[in-house]
């Protein structure tokens, strides 16, 4: 057990450290965005979960009903999301990206796969598939904390849950 603690010690470290570096060299690219922290946390609960209701984006975000209507409101004056009628409660006003929303997070996430890509490009092959096997199965784990957490049967990467963000990025 002292081993694996010591594996897990390392790869928390080595994270941490990669995450640093990340930010030092394209944190110019990723901040130059003119959001809030928390206008950019609406922006990856959504783009992750898709369209949530204003009571559950606000549960995500740790917010308020009163702050979250400020963040929707200036979100939505900036063309990044909209807000849609539910279509099983015609009470319910559901907050969804639009394109430009989407546009934006893919724009974010392309800045930070081309800086993991010049990263990769040092690397080795033997390192490179150690690498691919290990986030392989840390994406199936995470996938099966998933299913568990919604009482769903794990089938493949996504845990067979079509609105999981694993199968929606594999569309």
């Amino acid at each position: 057990m002292e081993y694996r603690a010591g594996l897990i010690a390392r790869i928390e470290a080595a994270e941490d450290d990669f995450r640093q570096s990340l930010l030092r060299l394209c944190g110019p690219d990723l901040l130059s965005v003119d959001l809030t922290m928390t206008q950019l946390r609406a922006l990856f609960v959504l783009g992750a979960s898709g369209a949530l209701s204003a009571h559950d984006l606000a549960d995500a975000l740790g917010v308020g009903p009163t702050t979250l209507t400020g963040i929707v409101d200036r979100l939505q004056a900036r063309g990044l999301v909209h807000r849609i009628p539910d279509g099983h409660d015609r009470r319910v006003r559901r907050v969804d990206l639009t394109d430009a929303g989407r546009t934006l997070l893919g724009d974010v996430d392309e800045v930070r796969r081309a800086y993991q890509r010049r990263m990769f490009a040092r690397l080795d092959d033997d390192v490179l598939s150690g690498m691919a096997t290990a986030v392989e199965a840390l994406a199936r784990v995470c996938a099966e904390e998933v299913a568990a957490e919604r009482g769903a049967p794990v089938r493949g990467a996504a845990g067979g849950d079509p609105d999981h963000p694993l199968a929606r990025s594999a569309r």
